[in-house]
């Protein structure tokens, strides 16, 4: 393969802040992993860590991937596209990913797209490479996009494939030095995915839309073979589980902690994806199995205190799910991360947007009686393209953007006020209890309690005074002057920058 031509996949920003850090781009690893297989000379650039070298741009380019999220990873795939095609227009650009997943037809639009991989991922990109090093036509690949005289070609769909199907993740294609991160978990943490896809309806999130609500999952042998891997090659001592839902398969995860626990395989592992309808039906047998092989935490979307709430947006599961997985994870001394929502579209609101910020509050406290280790995520609302809510939210009066630019506008942030039905103030607070949460769930202090001697002398009684004065602030709902927060996010952002 000596005079086989280079792959450059690109992983643009996710945020305006750089870090010394980065997560796995898992995507691009998976769609390089059996073109690496073969001998190709792929390139993965990640603009989190990386410097781009525009000297790359030279002939031997076979294509330029990118991978985007809808929002702020959008605009900086249209300014390296953009820059792909000055340096050299004859480079094709193939976009991938979620928003051009959900939004093929319109994303195909900009002149910065020349092909487009939605959906499952792997397959596609293999035979598209092929084609474009035959010189092929592009007709018969399934999950393709592309352009023929300014006309924009959709290839039909394709189907699902068996994740254990693919090779092992080349990740001597990065430097994994780059990627292992201290977390609450441990001082050597990477993020792994072990399944795709969800099979539940709920109705705010597009991840039915791009799996068609299908679950595919590694088996639990190959998962526990990849962190053994991990394990002893890059001397990781805990795993964040990226999957939309892990504990899907009871059996499944018995067989891998089971697995971690035969191969000594001393980890801790978290903030793994379930619901706590599933959870709460969990074995004593298995709960002591995923405590026994480092379970640490889970991450559960809880979405609002109200039951009809619940009923709207097809979450299928009920609030007295939620109270109960609390109370079991507090019997096995696990962290559950509950993730819930306010300013859901809800037609014949009987309840201003204050009111439910203030109810969903009360229900936080309520929640901390029962576990004061739980720790809670707080969002506004977000509509995504190809949900049941985002056309509720149109019916509403959401003004969705028109066009690929425009989504790169568009900030799913926590405190971006995003729809006509909520408020900048409320979103403001929304950010601001969301600092708060840490430091009053004791989250902070477990964190700090973990810091070498001399920096847990220094930090643990900032960290005290800040959990008194914020964990009151929550308990009273007294959110005026709050010069701690202003003081912490000015601290968090110098640390950052």
């Amino acid at each position: 393969m000596s005079n086989q031509k280079t792959i450059v996949l690109f992983n643009p920003k996710s945020s305006e802040i750089a870090r010394k850090k980065g997560v796995l781009p898992l995507a691009l690893l998976a769609i390089a992993s059996e073109l690496h297989k073969e001998g190709y000379k792929i390139v993965i650039i990640d603009e989190m860590l990386d410097t781009f070298d525009e000297s790359i741009l030279d002939n031997n380019i076979l294509c330029f991937g990118i991978s985007a999220m809808i929002g702020y990873q959008i605009n900086g795939a249209l300014k390296i596209a953009k820059r792909v095609r000055e340096i050299n227009p004859n480079i094709p650009i193939v976009w991938g990913g979620w928003h051009p997943s959900i939004l093929p037809e319109q994303t195909m639009e900009s002149d910065y797209v020349d092909f487009l991989v939605y959906g499952q991922g792997e397959i596609t990109f293999y035979e598209l490479v092929k084609a474009l090093e035959a010189e092929k036509q592009f007709e018969d690949i399934s999950g393709l996009c592309f352009k023929r005289d300014n006309e924009i070609i959709k290839n039909q769909p394709r189907a699902l494939n068996n994740p254990n199907e693919f090779p092992p993740l080349p990740y001597e294609l990065i430097d994994m030095g780059k990627y292992i991160n201290s977390s609450e978990y441990g001082r050597r943490t990477i993020n792994y995915l072990s399944s795709i896809g969800c099979p539940f309806r709920c109705g705010f999130c597009a991840e039915q839309l791009v799996h068609h609500r299908k679950w595919l999952a590694l088996s639990a042998e190959r998962v526990v073979s990849d962190i053994e891997y991990l394990y002893g090659r890059y001397n990781i001592d805990s795993v964040m589980i990226n999957d939309s839902e892990f504990f899907i398969n009871q059996k499944r995860v018995n067989r891998i902690c089971q697995g971690l626990l035969e191969k000594n395989i001393n980890i801790k592992w978290g903030n793994a994806n379930g619901r706590a309808d599933v959870l709460s039906k969990y074995s004593e047998k298995t709960w002591n199995l995923m405590v026994k092989s480092g379970l640490q935490s889970i991450l559960t979307g809880a979405e609002t205190y109200d039951e009809e709430i619940l009923k709207i947006i097809n979450k299928d599961e009920t609030v007295e799910d939620t109270i109960n997985l609390a109370k079991l994870a507090k019997k096995y001394g696990v962290i559950i991360k509950f993730s819930m929502m306010i300013g859901l579209p809800i037609e014949n609101r009987n309840k201003t947007i204050e009111q439910e910020f203030n109810d969903t509050i009360d229900f936080i406290n309520d929640m901390y009686k029962i576990n004061s280790s739980n720790v809670f995520l707080l969002f506004l609302y977000t509509p995504f393209p190809g949900t049941s809510l985002y056309e509720t939210s149109i019916k509403l009066g959401y003004k969705a953007p028109t066009s690929l630019n425009e989504w790169g506008d568009f900030l799913e942030g926590l405190n971006h006020k995003s729809t006509p039905w909520t408020n900048q103030k409320i979103a403001d607070k929304v950010y601001q209890v969301n600092f708060y949460f840490p430091f009053a769930s004791n989250f902070v202090n477990t964190i700090v309690k973990g810091f070498p001697l001399v920096k847990k002398i220094l930090f643990l009684p900032f960290e005290r005074i800040l959990y008194v004065l914020m964990a009151f602030r929550l308990k009273n709902k007294l959110f005026g002057c709050p010069i701690e927060y202003f003081i912490v996010r000015k601290l968090m952002g110098s640390f950052k920058s």
